[in-house]
């Protein structure tokens, strides 16, 4: 090799590092525009914005059972994000995670109360595995309606949050209205209680964390389903064909992907995901299905996918610090005067923030990317007389 040859620059930093580092910062100068953009509503507003961020702060990570509160509150959280980017990741957008989630909680609970005589963990696996049965399952309609009527995802699944509202309401109101009432008292609409087997066990007293937080074992395993989809999008060959389908579908099509069959499959995965969302609130903190259940958790994941750029492990964080403001929307009614609406609006910057200064990072880190590869190129070029030269020589 000549000297010339040997004389092309060596990267100082791999891509994976750079695309690392150039995000990174891009969230913090995103978290920094976001923090600035909410004082200016403080200070509007009459309040100090170092005594409000303070509260929040302090009410979030006052203690063990503080933060165990944030991680269960970001537990169904995690779970919805990635139902919403694994079908973003295709070129869909499944915004009926809010229906997946209430009818696998449907057949979750229904699982509990039927397979009663299973014992410890074998029931709750089972009431797992209906979960997200049942959101596979509702999930799978828009999928097969999106392949073979060329029905747009967006506007079936709207129609089928509405359908999963009125599910939850027949199943309260019949198949699984609850048989056992304490006598003489009135009960909200509800299900039988679950037998202790088909719970998810408590998380929290292994550090110190109150039961109140209902810190279970859900939200290691929202952790491990993370790394799943990762692993699915970045080194499986579905990941690979819905990448390219999210990409271009008719270079998808040319390259021999059956478009179909990768849609459908994204689909039941991200239901499945999506049926675990309400097991936190069924199977963690109420242990029935009870008719004021907490709903607008398959919207919010949407938001938080947005926040955590379609990422699963950047999912976790995003989920972790959208739950540390909802949590501080009670720091705000009970330490200041700054109604708690302010955490919404700051929310939204954020996810603004995030986006905008996400993708002028992409964009110049793939400039630079681009400059570099063309440098190398043409210095390859340079040297290839050279070497003739010396061979000829």
């Amino acid at each position: 090799m000549s000297a010339a040859a040997t004389s092309l620059p060596s990267r100082s930093r791999p891509p994976w590092l750079d695309a690392f580092v150039g995000q990174g910062l891009a969230l913090l100068f995103a978290f920094a525009i976001a923090v600035a953009v909410g004082s200016l509503i403080i200070i509007l507003y009459g309040e100090n914005p170092l005594t409000v961020y303070g509260a929040m702060l302090s009410f979030g990570f006052r203690d063990a059972t503080s933060l165990g509160n944030i991680l269960s509150i970001a537990t169904p959280l995690i779970f919805a994000a990635l139902a919403v980017s694994v079908c973003f990741k295709g070129g869909l957008f499944n915004i009926g995670v809010e229906g997946q989630f209430l009818v696998g909680m449907v057949t979750a609970s229904w699982a509990a109360l039927a397979f009663d005589f299973l014992p410890g963990l074998t029931h709750m696996i089972v009431v797992l595995v209906f979960a997200c049965i049942g959101g596979m399952v509702y999930a799978a309609v828009p999928g097969i309606l999106k392949v073979t009527t060329g029905a747009h995802e967006v506007v079936t699944t709207i129609m089928m949050n509405q359908i999963a509202i009125s599910i939850v309401k027949f199943a309260l109101d019949g198949p699984l209205r609850f048989t056992k009432a304490p006598p003489g008292q009135n009960v909200d609409l509800r299900t039988d209680i679950f037998e202790s087997s088909a719970l998810v066990p408590d998380l929290g007293h292994l550090f110190g964390v109150e039961s109140s937080a209902h810190l279970s074992w859900l939200f290691p395993i929202a952790i491990v389903a993370s790394v799943f989809v990762w692993f699915l999008i970045k080194r499986m060959r579905l990941g690979y064909e819905a990448r390219a389908v999210g990409s271009s579908a008719g270079s998808a099509r040319a390259g021999g992907i059956s478009i179909g069959s990768v849609q459908i499959k994204l689909f039941l995965i991200s239901g499945a995901l999506a049926g675990l969302v309400g097991m936190q609130q069924v199977l963690a903190e109420r242990g029935a299905l009870v008719q004021n259940y907490e709903a607008q958790l398959g919207f919010t994941g949407i938001a938080v996918a947005f926040l955590g750029q379609n990422n699963p492990i950047g999912i976790v964080f995003a989920a972790i610090l959208w739950a540390f403001l909802s949590r501080g929307e009670t720091a705000l009614q009970i330490e200041t005067d700054v109604p708690r609406e302010f955490v919404i609006i700051l929310q939204g910057i954020l996810i603004f923030c995030v986006v905008v200064v996400y993708q002028i990072a992409k964009r110049r880190l793939a400039r630079r990317e681009l400059q570099r590869a063309g440098a190398e190129v043409g210095l390859r070029d340079t040297a290839a007389p050279s070497d003739l030269a010396l061979e000829e020589g």
